[in-house]
């Protein structure tokens, strides 16, 4: 049958008693909002938390080392199952894919048109979700421009990129494209070759805008029922959820961030275990040295 060709060993009437007797008599279609998780799933996470002793992990005893253990374990298996490595990957811990998607606008380094030249440029496929387009909020206060992209466009309008010309200065405004790699509305997925092509400025509508452009893949709906290869396709943001890949937890998610990205972003905020040093008296403040202690929720425990 379908369930023991894909691995689970068990008949799918099978696995429906013993893991969703629940569901008996109810139709479900709302996997593009989250899954169902299994029974097994609860139970397991109820006898992990009653069995162990995890703390705080900014301090220094046993059940503090344990969830500090724990976590990183988790952070590599996550990027393991993404077919990527710390070398090249950081896993940051939010409360869900729209918190992803605001840690990047809020940090991003985005930069206002002006006499010394371009600004930054924030597009958007048309499909994407309303996380994504409320980015423009952020961007529309900083005066940088926005473009609206329609499916067809990125293929259709692709051109050679623009070249600079003799005594024009070189444009390094930072600019984003964002585009689903499944729509969460009708379930369409989109070319995974878009990351190369509009990092490399061969695509629309990064060929017709100078700057360095960087690619976040929303795959909060698209990792749920198919494999990312992000050793293939690198974006440099991929905002995710939990909750949609397996039901439970609620609330947990997680922005992998290219290590390469992730040293243009600039958080003014800090808060919990984030900073590793600051003055109450004066403005003084130093973040905590790599991209997973400056930004993951779990410093915040």
């Amino acid at each position: 049958s379908f369930w023991r060709y894909y691995g689970y060993g068990v008949d799918q009437q099978e696995l429906i008693d013993r893991e969703f007797k629940r569901i008996k008599g109810v139709t479900y279609l709302d996997h593009a909002g989250t899954t169902l998780f299994p029974e097994s799933q609860i139970k397991g996470s109820y006898d992990d938390i009653s069995r162990n002793v995890y703390g705080n992990p900014h301090s220094h005893n046993p059940s503090s080392r344990l969830t500090h253990d724990t976590v990183e374990s988790v952070r590599y298996r996550i990027l393991e199952y993404f077919n990527t490595c710390p070398e090249e990957y950081s896993v940051i811990f939010t409360s869900g894919c729209t918190a992803a998607l605001k840690l990047v606008a809020d940090t991003f380094p985005w930069k206002a048109v002006s006499n010394e030249g371009p600004g930054s440029q924030f597009c958007y496929l048309t499909d994407n979700h309303t996380s994504v387009v409320g980015i423009r909020g952020v961007t529309a206060l900083q005066g940088v421009g926005t473009v609206s992209v329609l499916p067809h466009e990125v293929e259709t309008r692709a051109r050679k990129p623009l070249t600079q010309t003799n005594g024009e200065e070189e444009c390094f405004a930072p600019n984003l494209f964002c585009y689903p790699a499944q729509s969460n509305f009708s379930g369409r997925k989109y070319p995974l070759s878009y990351v190369k092509g509009i990092q490399s400025q061969q695509l629309y509508p990064a060929c017709e805008h100078r700057g360095r452009w960087f690619v976040l893949l929303d795959a909060a709906c698209f990792v749920s029922c198919s494999p990312l290869d992000l050793s293939q396709y690198p974006a440099d943001f991929v905002p995710i959820s939990f909750y949609k890949m397996f039901g439970f937890p609620t609330g947990l998610g997680a922005l992998l961030v290219r290590n390469e990205a992730a040293e243009v972003l600039r958080k003014t905020y800090f808060g919990g275990g984030t900073a590793a040093a600051y003055l109450v008296a004066e403005n003084y403040f130093v973040p905590k040295p790599n991209v997973v202690s400056r930004y993951d929720i779990t410093g915040r425990i």
